[in-house]
């Protein structure tokens, strides 16, 4: 549920200081880089009511009360969590390197090598898990699950590693596994950070693949992983290890020599259009990934011919260029950003929030898309040929529609769409034969807007009565009478504290989703189980901006906002 507002929480992120990614309430922007920190005054009094005599920061949980947690310290082995780590060539180490998401700010340094660091400069594709991140993503992590109801438990628990490791033990159902113990040969040795790259071609049989794995000793780590490997009959000689830097290296049985070699060329943290786009991105979080787009999607491929078909992906010619994605965390949400670079077939389209954030004040649920109809220009051919599979081949669906609903495709599509088109769903009791929505289009012909819908009503037999209003160059349509006026209207759904925190920047937003989850909980509360109510009850509003920032650019960032 919504929570009041109190003086003494927490500074929202407008309050923060410096301009720090997710801190801000913008979208990402895909061509600004961002410090790799966050600079907070005072230290670890931000986070928690007193600093510790060794400066480190306190936790605020769910109850008021505040504990030291540990994020990647080793010698505080509370609230860390790591990740099963899998083994190239279908090898699982069950090693625990990031499991759940780590949860304390004991440790601010977020320095060392990346795995990118030991990653040969070739890479296509490339997937990071870091529990040491910045100093700024700890704080946000400690801050924003502190909201929800099961932190608690999560800060006070025993080292989640160790959890992590017995649970894929024990569903390996692997004796030798089981024989060994995760304090006296695993814990010794594990870093914080892990990688995994794809590389081009082949050896053999298999993909050129390597995991990196962070090590405090890399003797004990290569002997452990030895033994581990040794543990499958699947994976038994088929594996090289290889140690850089701080790093162990595991290839499939062939490459770790050839690994090396490449590595000495240039680490992928090197290659200038990695770093590039990375840098664009922000900060990376807790979890970052990277692909080269069109190469990525050709070894899979490669892997397995009938990927790619299987899962309706696109032909390599129209996947050009590169996308970067991460996971990180701001006091008031978590979130998923990512940014495509060097893309072909993405058109820049000139973008506005204005029409979402002007929705009536008791929307619940809406959507907008700019350029809608410039967008039909690039894909009617592919939408053609789709609507033709439908009839199996058998006939022109276009000219069929065209005589069914008295309208001309795709024109009569891109007036519906125009320059901006915003649907919307206000509050109200759901269940009804007639739920109230809406939508309205600006910059479009709203006259023949208005036909085509008229139109389409017709066709239905009196199935659907719209409620309508044109103005100028504005349609605004309602499903229940009176809607369409309130459309037209000034509202303030943008006012809203949910919605500023889960769009935030919506200047050059090209297209967006906002759910407000706390108007809603109350329909899908009682058919969530007990054990995930006070999770999901926890949760404020979800909200997408997707933006267009230049030919073959765009940028988007998913956010998950907590009460």
């Amino acid at each position: 549920m919504t929570q009041p507002n109190d003086p003494t929480s927490e500074p929202t992120p407008e309050q923060l200081p410096g301009d720090a990614g997710p801190t801000t309430t913008g979208a990402i922007p895909p061509t600004q880089a961002m410090p790799a920190q966050y600079s907070y005054p005072g230290g670890g009094s931000t986070v928690g009511p007193e600093a510790p005599a060794a400066g480190i920061p306190q936790a605020v949980l769910a109850d008021g009360s505040s504990e030291g947690v540990s994020f990647s310290d080793d010698s505080r082995a509370k609230g860390s969590g790591r990740r099963t780590g899998v083994i190239a060539g279908g090898l699982v180490a069950l090693l625990a390197v990031g499991g759940g998401i780590a949860f304390g700010v004991a440790k601010l340094s977020g320095g060392g090598a990346q795995p990118a660091d030991v990653i040969p400069g070739d890479a296509i594709g490339y997937i990071r898990i870091d529990i040491d991140p910045s100093a700024g993503q700890k704080v946000a992590a400690v801050r924003f699950l502190s909201k929800l109801p099961a932190a608690k438990d999560v800060f006070s628990s025993d080292d989640m590693r160790q959890k992590l490791w017995e649970q894929a033990v024990k569903e390996s159902k692997n004796a030798c596994l089981q024989k060994f113990d995760f304090g006296k040969d695993i814990q010794p040795w594990l870093g914080q950070r892990a990688g995994l790259a794809v590389r081009p071609d082949k050896t053999g049989d298999e993909q050129n693949m390597v995991i990196a794995l962070q090590t405090t000793d890399e003797g004990r780590a290569s002997d452990t992983l030895g033994k581990l490997v040794n543990c499958s009959e699947d994976s038994k000689g088929k594996t090289d290890i290889r140690t850089r830097d701080g790093y162990v290296l595991l290839t499939p049985k062939g490459q770790g020599d050839a690994t090396l070699a490449a590595l000495d060329k240039g680490s992928l943290a090197s290659n200038a259009t990695f770093s590039g786009d990375m840098s664009a991105l922000g900060d990376q979080g807790v979890a970052s990934m990277w692909f080269d787009n069109e190469k990525f999607v050709k070894a899979m491929g490669d892997l397995d011919p009938s990927a790619a078909a299987a899962s309706g992906m696109p032909g390599t010619d129209s996947l050009k260029g590169r996308t970067a994605l991460t996971l990180r965390f701001d006091p008031s949400y978590i979130e998923v950003a990512g940014i495509g670079r060097g893309v072909d077939a993405a058109k820049h389209v000139d973008g506005s929030g204005a029409e979402l954030t002007t929705l009536p004040a008791d929307t619940v649920a809406a959507l907008q898309l700019s350029g809608g109809g410039q967008l039909i220009d690039g894909v009617w051919p592919e939408l053609k040929k789709a609507l033709d599979s439908v009839a199996g081949g058998g006939g022109d669906v276009q000219s069929m529609l065209e005589d069914e609903l008295n309208v001309k495709l795709p024109d009569d599509l891109k007036v519906l769409l125009g320059k901006s088109f915003t649907l919307a769903v206000p509050d109200q009791a759901f269940g009804s034969d007639m739920p109230t929505l809406g939508f309205k289009v600006t910059g479009t012909d709203a006259k023949r807007a208005e036909q085509v819908l008229t139109s389409i009503e017709d066709a239905s037999g009196g199935a659907l009565s719209l409620d309508k209003k044109a103005d100028g160059d504005r349609l605004y349509v309602g499903t229940t009478s009176g809607y369409a006026d309130k459309l037209a209207q000034n509202g303030k759904l943008g006012d809203s504290d949910a919605f500023k925190a889960a769009l935030g920047d919506t200047s050059k937003m090209t297209a967006g989703f906002y759910l407000d989850l706390d108007a809603i909980e109350k329909y899908y509360l009682p058919e969530v189980g007990k054990q995930e109510h006070d999770l999901v009850e926890a949760l404020r509003a979800v909200g997408l901006n997707v933006r267009s920032t230049g030919e073959g650019e765009g940028s988007f960032s998913l956010r998950v906002v907590g009460n």
